[in-house]
């Protein structure tokens, strides 16, 4: 429990709570302006809050100054210190209130929240605590909105709160988590669809696409059945390489023709044979006697020897192009080996191939902006399937806290009037929230239904304290009161309230008052800071 708060700048520097309730007490004239309100922020500072540093006419007459506080657990007294303007950090002190060691301020809420024993599933301790101190000046004293934290906050966060608070969300988390995942996975989609990294197309198009593709399948089939099924199983992107393969394989193909030609060429030349003479030279020498056989002889041998380097010479030309056409031969079987693999029919013409590619080329370009459209369909599926689980999920578990809230919110309602006048109702929606008295809508009785509600909170959760500031309790009915003063006595939880006027109440309830009084205010010098600067 909070045990006390310590400050060099109030008028009354020591102030030491009660286990129960705690009272801020103004005057029986109501003065304003005497620092009911600053103190309950003050309360909220030593609970992890942030208003406090944020009041500028304290910052601008008061300057920074050091809030002291300790809390009792167990029989321990743990000690700490916050500056007025240094929101972020908490220090340890000693016994004697003396810094010790600097702490962040969410490690501070942790150990709050541990010493405490909150420890619910996703709810920070400010989360739940915070909203329950209600103070001027924090924005959280609708009495038409009583879970909200702030005006600004959205209906459907303030209802997630409470069921944190009741341990009525776990299972509502992994539920949660999916609805969030498959929006976020439908957002990425349409991102990269706007930023056209995958296709976007209306369901007009789609179903053109359809006949489209159907179409195409048809050529395709026609086309393949034609030609012996040679295409039937091929793919785009098969058909697109086949035809690469088909070119380089024509020209292969021409490249070793030429090569057969010029050896056809040299193997005519190989078997020419120089004709020989030297059998009719008796002959010659008969008919003439005078003839120069032997130099006849010297030409016929000189004839010899260029055939003879001739032949060399094609025997060596011949054989490199030999070589080349075995060469083209295995670079020809390659192609034919793999255009087989591609395809059935290693003979279909360039033009087929190319057809048949274009074809598939068109298929696939459709069935991607299908596959696109379709894919858009499931994720809105999911997304929304996902969405209605969430809803229905959180609906069942708001309807278990509402109903339970109702029955505990009748009951002190009773406490208070006897029956006389209806209990608010809480009642959940669609898109947040009801709040309301039935058949009453005077301004009292709503403040009355917001502390009703808080102080079922209070009873059903593990809610640690209640703070609530006189313009809370102002607006409520004189004997509505005295009989809330009681509530707060008896709920068993430390409950810490501002209010004046005490003396008009009834004396069990002004004596009651004055009994759980731990600060005193008023004017002329009894200020909180022992001064007003209003």
């Amino acid at each position: 429990m909070l045990h006390e708060i310590y400050c060099e700048q109030f008028h009354q520097k020591r102030i030491v709570f009660n286990p129960g309730l705690s009272v801020v007490l103004g005057t029986n004239a109501g003065d304003n302006s005497i620092g009911k309100s600053t103190f309950l922020l003050i309360v909220d500072y030593v609970f992890g809050g942030s208003t406090y540093a944020g009041t500028t006419d304290i910052i601008e007459n008061v300057g920074s100054h050091d809030i002291y506080f300790s809390f009792i657990f167990g029989e321990e007294i743990f000690k700490f210190c916050r500056n007025s303007i240094n929101a972020h950090t908490v220090w340890k002190c000693n016994d004697s209130y003396e810094k010790v060691e600097e702490i962040g301020l969410n490690d501070y809420c942790k150990w709050l929240d541990s010493k405490y024993a909150i420890s619910l599933p996703e709810l920070s301790f400010r989360d739940a605590v915070g909203r329950y101190i209600r103070v001027y000046g924090k924005n959280n004293c609708d009495e038409r909105h009583p879970l909200h934290y702030q005006a600004t906050e959205k209906a459907e966060k303030a209802c997630t709160a409470l069921l944190k608070l009741f341990d009525a969300y776990t299972p509502l988390k992994e539920t949660e988590a999916a609805a969030q995942r498959s929006d976020a996975e439908l957002t990425a989609y349409k991102k990269a669809q706007a930023l056209q990294f995958i296709a976007k197309i209306t369901k007009r198009v789609h179903d053109k696409n359809e006949k489209e593709i159907r179409s195409i399948a048809a050529q395709i089939e026609e086309l393949s059945f034609g030609l012996e099924r040679g295409l039937l199983d091929v793919d785009a992107t098969a058909s697109e390489q086949a035809v690469y393969i088909k070119k380089l394989l024509s020209r292969a193909r021409r490249a070793r023709s030429k090569v057969k030609a010029r050896w056809d060429l040299l193997d005519e030349n190989g078997n020419y044979a120089f004709s020989s003479t030297t059998d009719s030279f008796a002959d010659l020498q008969h008919f003439f006697p005078e003839a120069a056989v032997a130099h006849l002889d010297e030409i016929e041998g000189f004839h010899r020897t260029i055939s003879s380097v001739f032949k060399a010479e094609l025997r060596s030309d011949r054989s490199k192009l030999e070589k080349e056409l075995a060469e083209y031969d295995q670079i020809i079987h390659e192609y034919e080996a793999q255009l087989q693999d591609l395809v059935q029919n290693p003979n279909l013409s360039k033009v087929v191939l190319t057809r048949h590619a274009e074809l598939l080329r068109e298929k696939d370009r459709m069935q991607k902006e299908n596959d696109a459209y379709e894919k858009l369909q499931q994720l809105k599926e999911a997304r929304d399937a996902d969405a209605e689980r969430l809803k229905t999920i959180k609906q069942q578990q708001l309807a278990l806290v509402s109903y339970r809230l109702n029955e505990e919110m009748s009951r002190l309602n009773d406490a208070i009037y006897e029956g006389s006048y209806n209990a608010p109702i809480l009642d959940f929606t669609d898109t947040g929230y009801d709040f309301f008295t039935p058949d009453d809508t005077g301004t009292g009785i709503a403040y009355k239904g917001l502390v009703v509600y808080d102080l079922a909170v209070l009873s059903l959760t593990k809610l640690p304290i209640l703070v609530h500031d006189s313009v809370v309790l102002k607006q409520i009915s004189d004997d509505a009161i005295e009989k809330i003063i009681e509530l707060y006595s008896s709920c068993g939880k430390q409950v810490i309230i501002a209010l004046d006027k005490q003396d008009s109440y009834s004396e069990k309830t002004s004596r009651l008052l004055r009994e759980s009084a731990v600060l005193r205010l008023s004017s002329n010098g009894q200020e909180l800071f022992g001064r007003s600067w209003g």
